[in-house]
């Protein structure tokens, strides 16, 4: 799927252990974004992917089980698959769930028979100083993007998301809007580790969200799933961001995106 095609709360913790693996170790860890619900990644042999083109037509069966994740990707809860409809813009199936227990996680869901472990990672906040260092980065890198939706206004910080990766000690923010920065905090300065503008440079600010942090390959490296919607909106969805050993993040394409058409 082309890159930009590829959509946070409180929740209940329910189980510090691993799923059980599902019978069919070729399948991988299978993943779902939340809009539209569909397939998001698959992780095979420490490997993420994005999922193909066939997989918004046969991923999650009426029925199937899957776990919804917390934005630092500690299970919330079940549900099980209730609906699946063909959009014939996307040519996909877009999937409708139904609650089996627990509450509303982040919209990402990892298949329930998959082993899988929710990452150390924890939330962190910055002082008054740095918060605003921050601020100012990221006004300065988006200040080119055109607001399409003025009216829009979500103050910056419910635009960005803190965390601290345990296993490294590396401090990060995520600041959506417009564009999509993933910063460190690094003796009391910020450093940009990685940077997506949209294509045209026209967005808002829904344009990106970050949704959840989590360790979808267990490599013992972050992964963050971003919603993200072109322009106004008229093509929206998830996809991923992958650490990867070299230090570089990598995007991971989602297997499916909603339209307003």
């Amino acid at each position: 799927m082309a890159r930009g095609f590829a959509a946070a709360g409180l929740v209940v913790f329910i189980a510090a252990v691993p799923v059980r693996a599902a019978p069919d170790a070729q399948a991988g860890v299978r993943y779902l974004g939340s809009n539209p619900i569909g397939p998001l990644a698959v992780a095979r042999g420490g490997i993420l992917k994005a999922p193909g083109d066939r997989a918004c037509r046969s991923w999650g069966p009426v029925g199937s089980r899957w776990r919804e994740l917390d934005v630092f990707g500690r299970i919330a809860g079940d549900v099980t698959i209730k609906r699946r409809e063909y959009y014939e813009v996307s040519r996909c199936d877009e999937l409708e769930v139904r609650r089996v227990n627990g509450r509303k996680g982040a919209g990402v869901f990892v298949d329930a028979r998959a082993t899988y472990r929710a990452p150390r990672v924890e939330s962190w906040q910055p002082g008054a100083d740095a918060m605003s260092a921050l601020e100012s980065v990221a006004r300065d890198h988006q200040r080119a993007i055109k607001n399409v939706n003025p009216a829009l206004h979500v103050p910056f910080a419910k635009r960005v998301l803190f965390f601290e990766w345990s296993a490294t000690g590396e401090r990060y923010a995520v600041v959506g809007g417009p564009s999509l920065i993933v910063l460190t905090s690094k003796a009391g300065r910020w450093e940009i580790a990685y940077e997506q503008e949209p294509e045209k440079m026209r967005s808002q600010d829904e344009g990106y969200k970050p949704l959840v942090i989590t360790d979808m390959n267990a490599d013992g490296r972050p992964e963050i799933v971003v919603h993200h919607q072109e322009e106004a909106g008229e093509w929206y969805g998830d996809f991923t961001l992958s650490l990867q050993a070299n230090g570089k993040w990598q995007e991971v394409g989602a297997g499916i995106f909603g339209s307003t058409a």
